[in-house]
């Protein structure tokens, strides 16, 4: 039987995945961020072959067995980079280079998003990332380096909010509750985001805030959360269109999608109908961890639509209990770019 290794590196935390080619999940592990710049840093070279050996002695495989390993990295961008990145990384794995397989983690969050041939996903957590295929093996990232600037709306309230304290737009209540939030007056506001004294995980946390304003019908909310799915439905259809099929399937995932409530995905599902009245509109089915393990058995003939199934039904009958590193041997990663 052969056995698969995923494992989604990003830049607060790596999670990875043990499979068997019968579509059974042998071990689950997480740590902390494993992102890179260009060659791969000690730290981050440390925990992906830290929570290999993990994975590989929970499930009792030894690592020079697995017959594929898929990593889905953040910081996998530039073509050029990635034969360095590629022999570095298979050699702080231990994992022989030809069952290596490299890619963007947004490319191992598709693979885990759907079985379909023709499919796509958006996510939008601490960033966003865009990936579509037309046949499985052909997947390609969506502007990757962000230079095309798709509305977040976190960042959208921290605009608005100062709007609303010069007299550019109305205020509301979603104004106090934001000051609130971020913890700084009225007064305070505009030096302490200039100046960096808000820290960054309350900026980035504003969803929730904003989407029960929205539901309690505040027109600044309302803004922004309209505004917001505008977007995500245009890049929908950019990504719809790149797959080549108007009966293709789009996850949407991330923590900020994720925390929106029903009714603000059935508005964004019935935006993207509006254009493609076939596609399926979905949360992604599997991890990308579990992406990048099907992607590492499909690189080695595995057929990946029955693999994707029988992992879909192992994760509802037989959850795997995750595990992590000690954190006496979890390095700690710095941030890296999204």
């Amino acid at each position: 039987m052969a056995h698969f290794l995923g494992i989604d590196g990003g830049a607060s935390k790596t999670r990875g995945a043990l499979i068997a080619a019968s579509g059974r999940v042998l071990a689950r592990a997480s740590a902390g961020g494993s992102s890179i710049i260009g060659l791969p840093h000690a730290e981050a070279l440390a925990t992906l072959a830290g929570i290999a050996q993990l994975l590989c002695a929970k499930a009792g495989v030894p690592l020079a067995a697995v017959a594929g390993c898929g990593l889905g990295l953040n910081g996998v961008d530039f073509a050029d980079e990635i034969p360095g990145q590629h022999a570095a990384l298979a050699a702080g794995l231990g994992v022989a280079p030809e069952r290596l397989v490299l890619v963007n983690d947004g490319i191992a969050a598709l693979w885990g998003a759907s079985p379909a041939p023709a499919a796509a996903i958006l996510q939008h957590g601490s960033a966003f990332t865009g990936g579509y295929r037309a046949r499985h093996g052909a997947e390609a990232l969506f502007d990757h380096l962000g230079v095309g600037e798709t509305f977040d709306l976190r960042g959208g309230l921290r605009v608005l909010v100062a709007r609303m304290l010069d007299g550019r737009a109305e205020p509301t209540p979603l104004l106090d509750a934001a000051l609130a939030h971020y913890g700084v007056t009225a007064d305070d506001y505009a030096e302490a985001l200039f100046r960096q004294r808000i820290p960054w995980a309350r900026l980035n946390s504003t969803a929730p805030l904003i989407f029960a304003a929205w539901q309690a019908d505040d027109p600044a909310a309302g803004w922004l959360v309209e505004r917001a799915l505008d977007e995500y439905a245009l890049v929908a259809a950019a990504l719809i269109a790149r797959t080549g099929s108007d009966a293709a399937e789009i996850a949407f995932g991330g923590g900020v999608i994720q925390q929106a409530p029903p009714r603000c995905w059935a508005l964004l599902a019935g935006r993207v109908r509006a254009r493609f009245p076939r596609v399926t509109v979905k949360s992604p089915d599997l991890p990308p961890e579990h992406g990048a393990a099907i992607m590492a058995a499909c690189a080695a003939g595995v057929e990946p639509v029955s693999l994707f199934q029988s992992l879909r039904r192992d994760e509802k009958e037989h959850p795997c209990e995750t595990v992590s590193p000690s954190p006496s041997s979890a390095p700690a990663v710095p941030t890296r770019r999204s």
